[in-house]
C-alpha cells in the first residue's frame, strides 16, 4: 500500500506538471495539428481508407515530440534545484523514475488518442481493415513507450532542458534511421553486413513494421519492452549510484551491458518463433483453410527446391528473403502435418550465369523452366548497382514433372501460400484443366515460312510476333497450368474436344454456325465467359478541351445470349465513382509529345462496395478500372423460364446513369451528375444450370452461311447464298448437363496495358478457376491486402471531416486549457483572499 501510494505521488506531481503549463496544451495541439494535417493533405487525393501513411510517419515524427515530452522531466528538476530535494524523499530511486515514466506515458497515451478522429472518420468514409488500424495504434503505444523511457534516460544526463531535447532528438533519430533501407543500404555498400545488423536489432522500422500490417508479433513487444526496460533500470542506477566513487565508470560499463543485452536478445529472438497474433480483416497472414484442405490431401510428400543466393551476397532489401520465405512455408509444413519436406540449394549467380551457357548443365536446366538470375538494385560504396540474385522455388510431387515459382521478390512473399498451394493441387489432378479463347490478334508482317512452320508443329505463332491487346489472358492461363487454345472459332480451329472453358472476348460479327457452336457447348454442360461492351471511344484534343466521340461496337453476341434472359446495354454507362486517365494530345507541340488528363464518368471504377463479397470470384479482390463498361440488362421472367440460378456479381455504383447518342460527340450535359436519375445497374453476372437448346427443331447452320453473304454486302453485291447440307451433329437430348454463363459487359478492362494494374486479372483467372476448378484456389488467391477505397464525398463533407480530424481536438484542448487556467486563477484570487483575511483577523486580536 505504501508503495502504490509513494508511487501515485510521484506520479500525480509529474502530470500535473504537464497541465498547469502551457506545455501540455502546446505539445497536444502541435502533435494533433502536424500529424493529422500530414495525413489529410493527400488523403482525399488517394482516395484509400487506411493509416498507412500516417503510422509510416509517425516513428519519425515521435523523434520531434518525445523529446519535447521527456526533456523537463529531469533537467527542469536539476536547474530548479529541486533534484537533491526530490531524491530525499522516504523512497527508492526506482519509483521515482517508474513515477515520472508513467506521467509521460499517461500524457503520450492522451495525445496518441486525440488523432483517432482520423480513425474514425475512416469507418464512416470508407471500410477499412480494422486490424491494420488497431494494430497500428498498438505498435505506436509500444514505440511511444520504448522512446520515453530513452528520452527519460537522457534527460537524466543534462542539467539543460534544450541539450536534453536534442541529444534525444539525435539518438532517437539514430534508432530509426537505422532501421531505413536506403541507410541500412549506404551501411553495407561500405561493411558489408553491418548495416542489415543494425537495420534488425536497432531500428525501430522494422520492428513496426508488423504492427502497421496488422500483426501482433511477441518478439517485437519483447523488443519495445526490453529496450524500454534496461534504459529505465540504466536511469535508475544512474541516479542510485551518482554519488559513488567512480560511479562514471560504473555507470558508462552498465550502459554498455544494457546495449549488448538489447543486441543479442535481438539476435536471439529473430530465428525463434515465440508466436503472433494475427488480427487483419480474414486474417490475411494466416493460412487459409482452403490450403489446409488440399495440403491435408496429400498422400506422399511434396520437396520444396528453394534456389537461393546466400544471405551475404544479397542486397540490403533482400538480406532477410531467405527466412521470410521459410518463416512462411514452416507455416505449411505445419498445416501438411510434414508432408513438405524444404531443401535449400545455394546459388551463386555469377558462377551460376557463366555455367548457363553450358548445355547440360543445372543452370541451364533450371533456365529452360524460367529460374533465372534477378536483377534487384544494389548500392556499393555510394554507387548504385545492379545484382544478379536466385530466389526461386521447385516443386516435386510424386513422378509429376517439377512445377516452378520462377521469382520471388520481397513484396511477393505474401503470395507464396498461393502459389506453393496451387501448383501441389493442379499436380493432384488427373489432367490439366482446359481452357478455349476467342479473342481478337493480329499476326505481325512475320516471314510466311515461319508462320506456316508452326501451323505444321501444330502450335500457334510466338505471343511476339502478334499485335495481340489480350496475350496478358493466354499468358495468366498458362502460368495458372491450364492447357490454353487460343482459337478463332472457325471451322478449321473449333472449340478443342474436353474444353472446360470457353472464353469469348471482345467478339466480332459471329457467323450463325459460330453462334450455334457456342449454344451447344452451353447445352452440354460446358462453361463460357463472355467479355463484351457497346462502345469504345476516340479522345480528340483541342484548344478547347477534349472531344469525346463514342464508337458502336459492332458485335452479335447479344443474339447469343439474349435467348438466357441477359444482354449488353446499347446506352452508354456513366458512373459518379470514375477515375482520372492521361490521353496522348495530337495538338501540335513540335517534337515534344504530351498527354492531357482527362477525368469522365465512362472511366468506371469498381470497388468492393460494388461487388458481391458472399461469392468467391469477386470476394476480397481489388477495385477494377471497369473502362468504358456497359450495363447489363437482366431479363428475370425469361431467366426463370429456363430454371436458371442469377448471380449479380458485380454492379455499378447507386450514382449511375445512362445516356443514349447516335454516335456524336458527347457532350458537357451528358457527362455531369447535376439532373440525373441515378440507378445502380448490374455490371457482370453468372447464370447457372441446364442451358436449353436455342437451335433446338432447326438444322445446324453451315460454315460458309452468314459468311459468303458478309463478303456480297461487303463488295456491294446482293445475291442469294446457296444453302449448304451441314454435316454438323445436332445436340444430343441426352447430353444436356448443368452449365454456366458469365457475362461482363466490359472487355477493355481485359486488354494488356490495364489488366495487370487493378484486379481485372484477378477477376478473370477467379471467375476461370470457379468454373473449371471449384473455388478452392480462389479463396487461397482472394486471400490479401486489398486497397480499400474512400466512397465520394462533397466538397462540404471534406471540409466538414477535415475540421474534425485536425481542428476538432485542438481547439478542445485549447478551450479546456483555458477553462483550467480561468478555473486555477480563481481559486488562486480565492487562496490569497483567505490568506488576506486570516492575516487581517491576526493583526486585529
Amino acid at each position: 500500500m505504501k508503495n502504490a501510494h509513494q508511487l501515485r505521488s510521484v506520479f500525480m506531481r509529474e502530470l500535473s506538471a504537464y497541465f498547469n503549463s502551457p506545455i501540455a496544451y502546446i505539445f497536444i495541439v502541435v502533435f494533433v495539428t502536424l500529424s493529422c494535417g500530414m495525413f489529410m493533405s493527400n488523403f482525399f487525393l488517394v482516395g484509400q481508407a487506411d493509416m498507412r501513411f500516417f503510422f509510416d510517419m509517425l516513428p519519425l515524427a515521435l523523434c520531434v515530440f518525445i523529446p519535447a515530452l521527456t526533456m523537463r522531466l529531469w533537467a527542469e528538476d536539476r536547474k530548479g534545484n529541486t533534484f537533491e530535494l526530490l531524491l530525499t524523499f522516504p523512497m527508492p530511486s526506482w519509483k521515482v523514475v517508474i513515477g515520472k515514466f508513467g506521467a509521460a506515458f499517461v500524457f503520450y497515451f492522451l495525445a496518441l488518442a486525440a488523432t483517432l478522429p482520423v480513425a474514425a472518420m475512416l469507418f464512416c468514409v470508407g471500410t477499412p481493415d480494422p486490424g491494420t488500424v488497431w494494430g497500428g495504434y498498438s505498435g505506436a503505444v509500444f514505440l511511444g513507450g520504448f522512446y520515453l523511457a530513452l528520452g527519460l534516460f537522457i534527460s537524466g544526463l543534462f542539467a539543460d532542458q534544450i541539450v536534453a531535447f536534442i541529444m534525444a532528438m539525435v539518438v532517437m533519430f539514430f534508432f530509426w534511421a537505422a532501421g531505413w533501407e536506403v541507410v541500412a543500404g549506404t551501411i553495407d555498400g561500405w561493411i558489408p553486413g553491418a548495416g542489415s545488423f543494425l537495420a534488425n536489432t536497432l531500428g525501430v522500422t522494422r520492428h513496426f513494421t508488423g504492427f502497421e500490417k496488422g500483426i501482433v508479433d511477441l518478439r517485437d513487444i519483447l523488443h519495445f519492452v526490453l529496450s524500454a526496460g534496461i534504459f529505465l533500470v540504466l536511469n535508475a542506477q544512474g541516479i542510485e549510484d551518482r554519488l559513488k566513487r567512480q560511479a562514471k565508470v560504473f555507470f558508462a560499463a552498465t550502459a554498455i551491458l544494457g546495449c549488448v543485452i538489447i543486441l543479442a536478445a535481438d539476435v536471439l529472438l529473430a530465428d525463434m518463433p515465440l508466436g503472433r497474433l494475427d488480427i487483419t480483416k480474414g486474417r490475411l497472414y494466416t493460412v487459409t483453410e482452403a490450403a489446409g484442405n488440399i495440403l491435408a490431401r496429400l498422400d506422399a510428400p511434396v520437396t520444396l527446391k528453394l534456389y537461393i543466393t546466400p544471405q551475404d551476397k544479397m542486397p540490403t532489401a533482400m538480406k532477410s528473403i531467405e527466412q521470410d520465405i521459410k518463416d512462411r512455408l514452416e507455416e505449411l509444413k505445419v498445416v501438411s502435418r510434414g508432408k513438405l519436406v524444404l531443401k535449400t540449394i545455394r546459388m551463386d549467380a555469377e558462377v551460376f550465369d557463366k555455367e548457363a551457357k553450358e548445355n547440360g548443365s543445372q543452370a541451364s536446366q533450371l533456365a529452360r523452366h524460367g529460374i533465372a538470375p534477378i536483377s534487384v538494385r544494389s548500392i556499393d560504396k555510394d554507387e548504385v548497382g545492379v545484382k544478379l540474385v536466385y530466389a526461386s522455388i521447385a516443386v516435386g510431387y510424386k513422378d509429376r514433372d517439377e512445377e516452378f515459382i520462377p521469382r520471388i521478390l520481397p513484396n511477393t512473399v505474401q503470395n507464396l501460400e498461393y502459389e506453393v498451394a496451387s501448383k501441389i493441387y493442379r499436380m493432384m489432378l488427373d489432367k490439366k484443366p482446359s481452357v478455349a479463347l476467342v479473342a481478337p490478334y493480329k499476326e505481325k508482317n512475320v516471314d510466311a515460312s515461319i508462320l506456316e512452320m508452326f501451323k505444321r508443329m501444330g502450335q500457334p505463332a510466338p505471343l511476339n510476333m502478334r499485335d495481340d491487346a489480350f496475350r496478358a489472358l493466354e499468358s495468366g492461363l498458362q502460368y495458372e497450368n491450364y492447357k490454353v487454345s487460343r482459337i478463332h472459332l472457325t471451322e478449321k480451329e473449333p472449340i478443342p474436344d474436353g474444353t472446360d472453358a470457353l472464353v469469348i472476348v471482345a467478339p466480332e460479327k459471329l457467323l450463325p454456325r459460330q453462334r450455334w457452336e457456342i449454344s451447344k457447348f452451353l447445352y452440354e454442360g460446358g462453361h463460357v465467359i463472355v467479355a463484351a461492351q457497346s462502345y469504345t471511344f476516340d479522345y480528340n484534343q483541342n484548344p478547347r478541351g477534349t472531344a469525346i466521340t463514342p464508337k458502336r461496337v459492332s458485335s452479335d453476341m447479344n443474339d447469343v445470349i439474349a435467348p438466357y434472359g441477359v444482354k449488353v446495354d446499347d446506352a452508354i454507362l456513366m458512373d459518379s465513382r470514375h477515375e482520372l486517365i492521361n490521353v496522348q494530345s495530337n495538338l501540335d507541340a513540335g517534337p515534344v509529345a504530351f498527354t492531357a488528363p482527362v477525368k469522365v464518368p465512362i472511366q468506371i471504377v469498381v470497388d468492393q462496395e460494388s461487388m458481391n463479397q458472399k461469392v468467391a470470384i469477386t470476394s476480397g479482390i481489388p477495385p477494377i478500372f471497369y473502362l468504358w463498361g456497359s450495363a447489363l440488362t437482366i431479363d428475370h421472367a425469361k431467366v426463370g423460364d429456363a430454371k436458371l440460378k442469377e448471380t449479380v456479381l458485380i454492379n455499378s455504383s447507386p450514382k449511375s446513369w445512362k445516356v443514349l447518342t447516335s454516335g456524336s460527340m458527347l457532350t458537357a450535359q451528358q457527362v455531369t451528375e447535376q439532373g440525373k436519375l441515378f440507378q445502380q445497374f448490374p455490371l457482370a453476372v453468372m447464370l447457372e444450370g441446364k442451358f436449353p437448346d436455342v437451335f433446338a427443331g432447326k438444322t445446324a447452320p453451315d460454315w460458309d452461311e452468314g459468311a459468303a453473304s458478309a463478303k456480297a454486302n461487303e463488295a456491294g453485291v446482293v445475291k442469294p447464298v446457296e444453302k449448304k447440307i451441314s454435316a454438323a451433329v445436332m445436340p444430343d437430348p441426352k447430353k444436356a448437363k448443368p452449365g454456366a454463363l458469365l457475362v461482363v459487359g466490359c472487355s477493355k478492362m481485359f486488354e494488356e496495358e490495364l489488366i495487370r494494374d487493378n484486379g481485372s486479372m484477378m477477376f478473370f483467372t477467379n471467375a476461370v478457376d470457379v468454373l473449371t476448378l471449384g473455388g478452392a484456389l480462389v479463396n487461397i488467391r482472394n486471400h490479401q491486402p486489398i486497397i480499400r477505397r474512400v466512397r465520394p464525398l462533397s466538397g462540404a463533407d471534406k471540409a466538414l471531416w477535415r475540421f474534425v480530424t485536425v481542428g476538432l481536438v485542438p481547439c478542445a484542448f485549447v478551450l479546456w486549457g483555458l477553462l483550467r487556467f480561468m478555473w486555477r486563477r480563481q481559486e488562486k484570487e480565492r487562496y490569497l483572499k483567505m490568506l488576506s483575511a486570516q492575516k487581517s483577523v491576526g493583526e486585529n486580536v
